[in-house]
């Protein structure tokens, strides 16, 4: 298939009416697998090399909000399609550190300029300004960044130019008035291998529609990051729990798979319940029907 011309199954309109009765059987347990399962048809649909999901917060509001350069906004959770290559890696470290939780990491501040601006990218803040409504945008598109401008700055050459992205497509999706879902979708040139063309508009609007078909999967997501109701994402300890909650075992089969005592498990189930602002497993799940 020609890399020129947009895919036999996107031209046919693709496989969304296959794809979403998939999405919806996945169990609240395995939201990360039915995540995969939409980032797989996107990447195949639409001839993308890797497809990101990040959650982001809202932990900033008001006066602070408009002098931050994140707009109030920090990254909590990002789970790629495929492992990103490692300088991609390398730069991406210091966005997830724990010290982000509502300010800028020393590693943030000594590389931006005076303005703080650079190190976030236009990008970034273009995405982020347009929190609270559904968007779709390629880094060419006439009015969103100054494309000439921005492959002249730091950011451009540690994030894209460096990992050898051509490039993306960003898709932002509300879920809360505090909780941003975004879809970052790649295109590489490789090196030694044939030049590759940016995504069409078409391309552009498959992935926009594939995403905006599932707005449960995106609540899920938040939900089982323990982003709903709180700034900083579940341990791995809580996510097993909160899986084992989810799937119907009891705390003694919980404690059991994790290799705990009894008493610890009976501790992160009541910490996961007040985190939820639940009393009861049966209200715990039924915040995975809501919405």
């Amino acid at each position: 298939m020609s890399r020129n011309q947009d895919s036999p199954a996107l031209r046919a309109g693709g496989s969304l009416c296959d794809l979403w009765p998939r999405l919806a059987a996945f169990p609240a347990s395995r939201t990360d697998e039915a995540l995969r399962e939409l980032m797989e048809w996107i990447a195949r649909e639409i001839d993308a090399d890797n497809v990101i999901w990040i959650g982001a917060v809202r932990v900033l509001g008001g006066a602070a909000a408009k002098k931050d350069p994140f707009f109030g906004w920090r990254l909590r959770e990002r789970l790629p399609l495929l492992p990103d290559p490692e300088p991609y890696r390398r730069a991406l470290k210091d966005y997830y550190d724990p010290e982000h939780y509502g300010k800028l990491t020393p590693t943030y501040r000594s590389r931006s300029h005076a303005d703080k601006m650079d190190h976030v990218g236009m990008t970034g803040r273009a995405s982020l300004a347009g929190a609270g409504s559904f968007r779709v945008h390629r880094l060419r598109d006439k009015g969103w960044i100054d494309f000439k401008a921005w492959k002249r700055t730091l950011n451009y050459r540690i994030y894209y130019q460096e990992p050898g992205i051509i490039d993306r497509i960003t898709i932002g999706f509300p879920v809360t008035d505090r909780c941003e879902s975004f879809f970052l979708i790649d295109r590489f040139q490789r090196k030694g291998a044939p030049r590759r063309r940016p995504f069409t508009r078409r391309e552009a609007d498959a992935a926009g529609l594939a995403v905006r078909s599932a707005p449960g999967l995106h609540r899920r997501l938040f939900l089982g990051n323990g982003l709903i109701a709180g700034d900083k994402p579940f341990s791995p300890a809580q996510r097993r729990v909160l899986g084992g909650l989810l799937d119907g075992f009891t705390e003694k089969e919980i404690a059991a798979a994790a290799g705990q005592t009894a008493g610890t498990t009976h501790q992160y189930v009541k910490a996961l319940y007040a985190r939820y602002g639940v009393t009861s497993r049966a209200a715990l799940m039924a915040q995975w029907l809501t919405g």
